[in-house]
């Protein structure tokens, strides 16, 4: 069966954006570890929007995040290795996803 993720995007105390795995002692920019099949979802805690998309493939892993809310749809994790993903709108902001 699989697992619901969620990963959170949120402000850090010196004015930056991170994501961060919503798993308890994850440290902002930590890899969220998964299995294939999974279901992740990004909670936007900001004040702007946000768009997760790969940055080896084409296209967001979601729709926009509007600020102060959940991702939709859920992605489901694919079998690859690693998702490596920015935000489309600020290129500063990076996180990965890893596939057991």
């Amino acid at each position: 069966m699989a697992a619901t993720w969620s990963i959170r995007i949120l402000v850090l105390p010196n004015g930056t954006t991170a994501f961060q795995p919503d798993v308890p002692g994850a440290q902002p920019g930590q890899p969220l570890g998964v299995n294939s099949g999974d279901l992740v979802t990004w909670n936007n805690t900001t004040d702007v929007a946000h768009l997760p998309v790969m940055t080896i493939a084409s296209g967001p892993l979601c729709d926009p995040i509007p600020a102060g809310s959940p991702s939709d749809p859920i992605f489901k994790v694919n079998p690859i290795t690693t998702i490596t993903y920015v935000c489309q709108y600020h290129a500063n902001e990076k996180g990965s996803i890893v596939i057991s």
